[in-house]
């Protein structure tokens, strides 16, 4: 799913070159999980793995790929290899290692040292269900990149996620999103439904635009309205689309489906 998936968007036939095209083997490579503490899913650790033997397949060393997310306790209880400085594959949290010097609005925000570290950046997130966002996907996974998640909320999230992706060491280190659909949560964290694919996609905006209406074909199949969510993820697409991180126009996305026996 990966080579197929990555091939077709970086225009080849061969698996190398579309990886080799994203990522150079003498570079740092960090993957943005989301396990987050309070649900039942997280980004599927075989899907991060076959992503890390990838990398490994076009040169990189295992210890320049670090697997993080904002706790490594959350991480061990996900099912992830933890190792902070061991030999092979890196992976742990940020764990309140955070570094300031960037604004959101009106406040100083902090960023993960895991993520200022690393030359490049691939977000996997997990599709799930969100009270406040409507649905959480790659946008909303960087509320565990930085220190102040809290503070960007209520009114302040539309705006907040936004300028948060749109930050430079986020925006100019991201070189892939691979969207979790093997699992889609619908409800409060908890209640889930079986997928069976990937969605990649080198623009942030598109991304979640496609997972928003992954999202409401599975609410409509489980006889639920997707309407909420639509309205709640609304302001934040637009806002992306405004600060130039890609487009939220469905006409303008080129979605090419692609299986794989």
């Amino acid at each position: 799913m990966l080579d197929t998936s990555l091939m077709a968007l970086m225009g080849t036939n061969d698996a190398s070159k579309a990886w080799t095209a994203r990522f150079d083997p003498a570079e740092r490579v960090a993957i943005k999980v989301n396990t987050i503490r309070g649900s039942e899913f997280q980004t599927h650790v075989p899907l991060v793995l076959a992503v890390v033997e990838r990398l490994q397949s076009i040169g990189l060393p295992a210890d320049h790929i670090v697997i993080f997310d904002r706790s490594t306790d959350e991480l061990l209880k996900a099912g992830y290899p933890v190792n902070r400085d061991g030999p092979g594959l890196r992976c742990y949290g940020t764990d309140s290692d955070y570094t300031p010097g960037w604004m959101m609005m009106d406040t100083e925000v902090r960023l993960s040292q895991v993520l200022l570290d690393c030359d490049a950046l691939i977000n996997i997130p997990i599709l799930k269900q969100h009270g406040i966002a409507g649905i959480s996907f790659a946008m909303k996974n960087h509320y565990g990149t930085f220190d102040k998640p809290g503070s960007f909320h209520g009114g302040r999230l539309a705006r907040g996620m936004a300028e948060l992706n749109a930050l430079p060491p986020i925006r100019e280190r991201t070189r892939l999103i691979i969207g979790d659909l093997l699992t889609i949560s619908t409800r409060n964290w908890s209640t889930g439904v079986v997928g069976d694919s990937i969605l990649m996609s080198l623009d942030p905006v598109a991304h979640d635009k496609v997972g928003l209406q992954k999202y409401s074909e599975v609410m409509t199949s489980e006889g639920l309205s997707p309407e909420t969510a639509i309205h709640l993820s609304d302001g934040w697409l637009a806002n992306g689309a405004e600060l130039g991180l890609g487009t939220n126009d469905l006409e303008s996305i080129n979605l090419m489906e692609q299986l794989v026996g």
